[in-house]
């Protein structure tokens, strides 16, 4: 059974009288949530015992590159492939936005590793001027 905490949400808040044979898929997509939502606001080469951790800058990749969008959807997706191993089947889509030019919004769909039959979780990213990446459930 797939973890529902990640390794550092159990080191931290360890939990009482042991493990449960009960899956709290919610508490799963929430740890999955907080979990990318802390890779996507990591700079690569800021983790010094995991260089590639996190994504670069994002605005350096849209000051760099006419084709920015693409980039960052590989980036995201490369990033969920290697440290989000509760994901499978990720879709990640541009969603272009009407209202702010300078925000960069992406839908992130995927099935969350269970011992059943895995939910569908369905993340809205937004990555702001600043570089800042917020997601939602």
């Amino acid at each position: 059974m797939a973890s529902e905490r990640s390794l550092m949400e159990r080191l931290s808040r360890p939990k009482g009288a042991g493990r449960s044979a009960v899956e709290n898929t919610a508490e799963l997509s929430r740890s999955v949530l907080r979990n990318l939502q802390h890779l996507f606001n990591t700079r690569v080469g800021h983790a010094p015992a995991q260089m590639d951790l996190g994504v670069p800058c994002p605005s350096d990749i849209t000051s760099a590159s006419p084709n920015a969008v693409s980039i960052m959807l590989r980036t995201l997706r490369e990033c969920i492939a290697k440290y989000e191993p509760r994901l499978k089947d990720v879709e990640i889509a541009h969603v272009v936005g009407e209202d702010d030019v300078l925000t960069l919004r992406f839908q992130i769909t995927a099935r969350v590793v269970t011992s059943k039959n895995g939910a569908s979780v369905s993340f809205d990213t937004v990555v702001d001027p600043a570089g800042h990446v917020r997601l939602q459930s």
